[in-house]
């Protein structure tokens, strides 16, 4: 088997008729379609690990780099440091904010060669998941990358790997399959690598996948690395990363390289930020944000990094971020001081004549003293799927459902989203509110209740010395889970939890996002028809707050029609 992706299985029973497909875009996205997907990878991590021939237990892990370096090589890149040479790239890993954080770096640098700073020529990005197309991973100069440059060098890849593999193995029957392809997140990073070097990018941000020192994007060399940045860190990926925070730390600081400057989120050991320390989620207390943090100090230590660079989040509180920033929530702070901090110290870096790495002690960066261009920058910035609001174009006649869709995964992302939700003035004054949610390799019971913890700690915090009989209890009408009949436990652990937490909240499940859906525009005729929640002569109001997966978004927007594309 010509496949170097050992442990994933692909289907080789039809073979591609690759000559005679056309040259389009829709033929791109069908190449892309024969891949494995991610989670046929992630699962690996669920089951038995298999035995090698020599009796050893398989580590998928430590086969990560190794394998993504040989797709390279079949890419035609077998020397990184001089095939990646042209690139200076903005390395970001991290639980949470990582995606905001890219977006805040990119658009920054946008603006700066909008200003005429030549020193940061062309800017590429790239981000995953996708939300509503697989262009929004690979962006050129802040914009996804179109469909004709995408077609183009999807053709170009495909072609080269193919080749490759016809002369690693002259009795290989079909070079041009999707067996002798890396599975669907390797084949995007080289694409990524493969688009940015033939389009001249000089300044690129990459976001890690899933970890950090065995994604893929880790193949960058330190030569072509600027800043490595570690955002905030929770519990999440537990079967690759591992069940604790300190484990998980070790992952994401993987991306740190020697003589390439770490930028890093202290603790928040003051009690001073938006999430109530009474509601901590399991498994990261201070103490575990703090043990794991000495875990991201001792990696750069210990991998010899130039600097590492700790930002205080009391100095971030003080500064209080952009106001009116497109990418909404009192949590953007951090990552726009993140984001800021590396484009700093990566103009800085490229504008040294001498190669060496810029001191910025004796210069430090000052929040409070932003150039416009980065308050531009910070202020411009979008990211599909985070803290998104569209309304229902097809709701009943009369009526208007509005829905603020969110890909937060993780009980702290949870508690943020549902703290901004509450404190949207269409949500205050709402006829109906309907949580929509689903999780996926998650246990959705401890989600549920992470979720109203932050309901609780928005309607303390918009209180503001009013009076507000709004409880979190009753807060959401009802509740829509989303879980395909075979997960049982699941469908049973989110109706328990919201029980649970919130007794006077209606909750069902659903077998899919378009029945959720066609169920919460019912909702309408029956609060009417119940005398609950409606008054007949006066509109009806419902805001939905859509969150737990970026698939449960993508479906979403893909249901509502919101641009999607495929």
């Amino acid at each position: 088997m010509a496949s170097l992706s050992t442990g994933v299985r692909y289907d080789t029973s039809k073979a591609l008729d690759y000559p005679s497909l056309p040259r389009t875009y829709e033929s791109a996205l069908k190449l892309l379609s024969l891949l494995p997907t991610n989670r046929d990878v992630t699962s690996l991590f669920e089951m038995p690990r298999p035995k090698s021939e020599r009796g050893e237990i398989m580590d998928w892990n430590s086969m990560a780099i190794p394998e993504v370096i040989a797709w390279m090589a079949r890419a035609g890149y077998g020397d990184l440091p001089r095939d990646l040479a042209p690139l200076r790239c903005i390395h970001v890993a991290g639980t949470k904010g990582k995606g905001s954080v890219s977006a805040f770096a990119t658009a920054i640098l946008v603006e700066e060669v909008a200003a005429g700073n030549e020193t940061v020529g062309r800017v590429g990005t790239y981000l995953s998941p996708h939300v509503v197309s697989v262009r929004e991973r690979i962006w050129l100069d802040g914009r996804p990358i179109s469909r004709g440059l995408f077609t183009k060098y999807v053709f170009e890849l495909w072609a080269r790997l193919s080749e490759a593999a016809a002369a690693a193995d002259p009795a290989e029957q079909d070079p041009y399959g999707a067996h002798t392809k890396p599975f669907y997140f390797r084949f995007l990073t080289l694409l990524a690598f493969h688009v940015f070097l033939r389009e001249g990018v000089h300044s690129a941000v990459i976001e890690c996948g899933i970890g950090g020192e065995y994604d893929a994007t880790n193949v960058l060399p330190a030569s072509s690395v600027t800043a490595a940045v570690v955002t905030r860190l929770g519990i999440d990926h537990v079967a690759m990363l591992g069940r604790t925070l300190s484990q998980i730390a070790w992952h994401k600081a993987g991306i740190f390289k020697p003589g390439v400057a770490a930028i890093a989120l202290q603790p928040d050991s003051s009690g001073g930020g938006e999430k109530d320390n009474a509601q901590t989620p399991p498994g990261e207390s201070l103490q575990d944000h703090e043990e794991a943090f000495h875990i991201v100090c001792t990696r750069a230590f210990k991998k010899s990094v130039s600097a590492l660079y700790e930002l205080s989040p009391q100095a971030v509180r003080h500064w209080g971020g952009v106001p009116d920033a497109a990418l909404m929530g009192a949590f953007q702070k951090y990552n726009m001081a993140l984001a800021a901090v590396a484009v700093d110290y990566h103009i800085r870096f490229l504008c040294a004549s001498d190669g060496a790495s810029p001191d910025m002690d004796s210069h430090p960066f000052d929040l409070t003293l932003l150039p416009e261009t980065f308050t531009r920058g910070l202020a411009k910035a979008t990211l599909r799927g985070r803290c998104e609001s569209i309304l229902d174009e097809s709701s009943p006649t009369g009526s208007t459902i509005g829905y603020l869709v969110d890909g937060a995964h993780t009980a702290d992302s949870l508690g943020e989203i549902a703290r901004y939700f509450v404190a949207q003035p269409e949500a205050e004054t709402s006829s109906h509110r309907v949580l929509l949610f689903t999780v996926r390799d998650r246990e959705p019971g401890d989600l549920v209740r992470a979720l109203v913890a932050g309901i609780e700690a928005g309607i303390d915090a918009g209180r503001g010395g009013q009076t507000r009989t709004t409880k979190a209890d009753g807060y959401f009408n009802h509740a829509v889970f989303v879980f395909p009949p075979e997960a049982e436990a699941a469908r049973k652990n989110a109706l328990v939890a919201m029980q649970q937490a919130c007794p006077a909240t209606k909750a069902c499940v659903c077998d899919s996002v378009p029945a959720a859906i066609r169920l919460i525009r019912s909702l309408h005729n029956l609060s009417q028809e119940s005398g609950a929640g409606a008054v007949s002569d006066e509109p009806w109001t419902c805001q939905v707050l859509a969150t737990g997966s970026f698939v449960l978004v993508r479906e979403v927007l893909k249901e509502l029609d919101a641009e999607y594309e495929e």
